[in-house]
């Protein structure tokens, strides 16, 4: 099986549905990114703890707003592995109203957001030795976004990130995800509404690199991504 396989991808942690490596996906200079130093997940639950650790995890990312993680602490929260940043501003409590559709939504994020997703990005490059675990709530719009921007630093084609993104549809179900019109938007864990998601990014800001330059990410910052998932 190719290590840049879905399948292969997949990691089983208990408690968590939407969890995979973002390792052995290609770079367009050449080359693959490395397994095993960048994560994507839905949050956490404690019987996850343990594997999590036990996978090399250094650094887990929480991008929930603090009103979510008060009403569902991390089981990690407290350990020195444990970072929150929030993709959103307070205000921004429910994904829904912020468009009528998945690609209105994340357009939005990335426009109200910019400062709040360098913060993010900075986190993955300012990480100890190891692998990183970005997840929010579900794993699929913030995580999508925050992963999609590391991913695009990183090299890889849009139509590969945007094909990882579109596998959160295969490990979740719409009452998972709960929240209102959820079915409705459910149906648009698609590739397109990332590529389009990645094509506003480019049109508006130039691309991943601008944009996260323009929110506050550090040059430097911006090399040890590319270092940490083998494109530097």
């Amino acid at each position: 099986m190719p290590a840049g396989s879905p399948r292969a991808r997949v990691v089983a942690w208990p408690g968590c549905l939407n969890a995979r490596d973002l390792g052995g996906l290609p770079i367009e200079r050449g080359g693959a990114t490395r397994a095993g130093v960048l994560f994507r997940a839905d949050r956490p639950r404690a019987q996850s703890v343990e594997a999590i650790l036990a996978h090399g995890v250094s650094r887990v990312l929480d991008l929930r707003l603090d009103a979510e993680a008060r009403a569902d602490p991390s089981p990690l929260a407290g350990m020195p592995v444990y970072r929150r940043v929030s993709v959103l501003r307070p205000e921004d409590t429910e994904l829904e109203a912020m468009g009528e559709s998945l690609p209105e939504i994340y357009r939005a994020i990335l426009d109200r957001g910019r400062a709040n997703l360098a913060a993010a990005l900075g986190a993955i490059a300012r990480a100890p030795a190891g692998g990183v675990l970005v997840h929010c709530h579900s794993g699929r719009d913030r995580t999508g976004l925050v992963v999609a921007l590391a991913l695009s630093l990183a090299g890889v084609p849009d139509a590969e990130i945007a094909a990882d993104y579109a596998l959160t549809a295969t490990f979740l179900r719409p009452e998972v995800v709960a929240a209102p019109r959820s079915v409705l938007l459910f149906a648009e864990i698609t590739a397109a509404t990332m590529l389009a998601t990645v094509a506003h990014l480019r049109r508006a800001y130039g691309g991943a690199e601008p944009y996260l330059l323009g929110g506050g990410l550090r040059p430097e910052e911006v090399a040890l991504i590319r270092d940490r998932l083998g494109c530097a």
